[in-house]
């Protein structure tokens, strides 16, 4: 009993002391790390879409199947685009011979051209001559319009042959001599069959990154439109976590700073891991419907920013699947000292990248 009255006193003033020292030790290292369970595993997903529309002929892989970059994933009917690729072949080959049917036209065009100066240069020789009886009262008055109907009709002549030949040449591109690669004619149909081509290649559908196919619900004999999703593939890629804090713990969090990370589907593991970046705007910006905060009715919410977190490689590491949560830990760094609580100013409170 007596010695219960000697250590009251000590009681007394020790546990408040205690209770003092606790606090101050949790107020100097508790704005360090900073925590949350809104995060979640992360990783590149893509969409499979097809680049031409059709009937569905083929699917080569199955749900959770294992695909590397270039394997093919399906086919789609590619008769409609055989068909499509002959036309245009068909189509190109008229076509040159379209060309060299002009050019032959402009041949022919180009001699009758100097065969009618030549006609011109006779007629005006003639219509001279029989202008020169004609003076001197010697000549025939029939003669003389024979001679200038006839050279009236040549120059006619010329100056069709010259507008035939000028349509000609707009056709040939200008130069009759211009290979049929280079002829915008040739050229057209060229893309064209192109084209046609192009489509029958993407009539089958290959994986553009390696990885796992999932909702893979297509059927063989379904009909698929141009740039519609149609299944996915989870990227083989290393994924990463990303973590939602509120916009009230992120002061202090720069990239570079070390976290560790404990997935609920491993609890015994800690992962190290650490801070790639912080998204430059909240997660609400990106909503469907974004906030109108200049209407009436406000109401303060706190925002939460997404920051993506590296997991680093650990020796025999478990398989992490994309949408798995987590429970981030961020070390900031921050420092707070014993001053601050005197005045010292917030100035001391530090975070070291």
């Amino acid at each position: 009993m007596n010695n219960m009255r000697l250590m009251r006193p000590f009681l007394l003033a020790g546990i408040p002391a205690i209770a003092v020292l606790a606090a101050l030790l949790w107020w100097l290292w508790g704005g360090r790390y900073i925590s949350t369970e809104n995060a979640y595993v992360k990783a590149d997903i893509v969409q499979v879409s097809s680049e031409v529309s059709g009937r569905v002929s083929e699917v080569f892989v199955k749900e959770h199947a294992i695909v590397k970059v270039g394997d093919p994933l399906l086919k789609i009917d590619p008769e409609p685009f055989n068909i499509a690729l002959e036309k245009a072949e068909a189509e190109l080959d008229q076509t040159r011979t379209q060309v060299a049917a002009l050019r032959a036209q402009y041949a022919e065009a180009v001699a009758e051209l100097k065969e009618a100066q030549s006609k011109i240069s006779f007629f005006d020789a003639q219509y001279a001559r029989q202008s020169q009886l004609k003076q001197r009262g010697v000549g025939f008055a029939f003669r003389f319009e024979e001679a200038d109907a006839n050279a009236a009709t040549a120059r006619d002549r010329l100056s069709v042959l010259q507008q035939k030949i000028e349509r000609i040449l707009v056709t040939l591109s200008g130069n009759p001599d211009l290979p049929d690669e280079q002829h915008s004619l040739v050229r057209e149909k060229q893309a064209m069959r192109d084209r046609a081509k192009l489509d029958l290649d993407r009539t089958t559908v290959a994986a553009s990154v390696s990885g796992i196919a999932v909702n893979v619900k297509l059927l063989p004999g379904e009909q698929v439109r141009t740039a519609t999703p149609l299944f996915a593939i989870v990227s083989d890629t290393r994924p990463w976590v990303e973590a939602n804090f509120k916009e009230t713990e992120l002061t202090y969090v720069r990239p570079g700073q070390s976290a560790t990370i404990v997935l609920d589907i491993y609890p015994d593991i800690m992962w190290d891991a650490e801070v790639e970046s912080i998204s430059p705007a909240t997660g609400a910006e990106f909503a469907l419907l974004p906030p109108q905060n200049a209407s009436g009715n406000w109401v303060k919410v706190v925002q939460r920013l997404p920051v993506r977190l590296r997991l680093l490689a650990r020796p025999n590491e478990q398989p992490l699947r994309a949408g798995m949560t987590a429970t981030v830990k961020v070390d900031t760094k921050r420092e707070r000292r014993i001053t601050q609580i005197f005045g010292g100013g917030s100035a001391a409170a530090t975070s070291q990248p």
